[in-house]
């Protein structure tokens, strides 16, 4: 009997990381942010490194990027369909990750982007066109999380590295772009 009192208590507590998260985060509200883009929107599922602490209380470290790719796989089939509910198109989605800096330990923070205009088709041929012969431990890291949840197959997966002359540093993104066509 305690062992399953504290199964419940646990998944309590899970739904107040999920409320604690999301209310402070600018997708809280899918329906503004549907509609406030004119070119494109890029938001992390955690913007604030307490909030990754909050989520280091409730879950080994390990397993925070799963929580959080999940997290934005509900957000980016939430947003489509609030989109196909208003008839609003959008161009292009994707899950992306910046940041593979040791900040969060192994922990991987997804982003959602969104890219309403009709230059997407510009985008996705640009990465389809300068993808490297190779997976970068950047593309490993990724695949290895949307696999462990189940979700690789879902996905195509590209990679965008460049140089970046005015911060003086090597900026990639990976792009986790739904299969289904957008």
């Amino acid at each position: 009997m305690a062992k399953h009192s504290r199964l419940e208590n646990k998944q309590m507590n899970l739904l107040k990381i999920y409320k604690k998260i999301i209310e402070k985060e600018p997708y809280n509200d899918l329906g503004e942010l549907l509609w406030g883009f004119d070119s494109f929107e890029e938001f992390p599922m955690v913007s604030r490194d307490s909030r990754i602490k909050k989520l280091k209380k409730t879950l080994r470290s390990e397993n925070i990027s799963d929580f959080l790719l999940g997290l934005a796989f509900f957000l980016l089939n939430t947003l489509h369909a609030l989109a196909r509910n208003n008839q609003k198109k959008i161009e292009l989605t994707a899950i992306t990750f910046t940041q593979f800096d040791d900040r969060h330990g192994t922990t991987l923070v997804p982003r959602i982007f969104v890219y309403p205009s009709d230059a997407s088709d510009t985008l996705r041929q640009w990465l389809i066109d300068n993808q490297p012969k190779e997976d970068s431990n950047e593309m490993n890291r990724v695949k290895k999380i949307f696999t462990s949840c189940g979700l690789v197959e879902s996905f195509i997966f590209f990679e965008s590295r460049f140089f970046d002359k005015a911060c003086n540093e090597e900026l990639i993104r990976i792009y986790a772009i739904p299969r289904y066509r957008q």
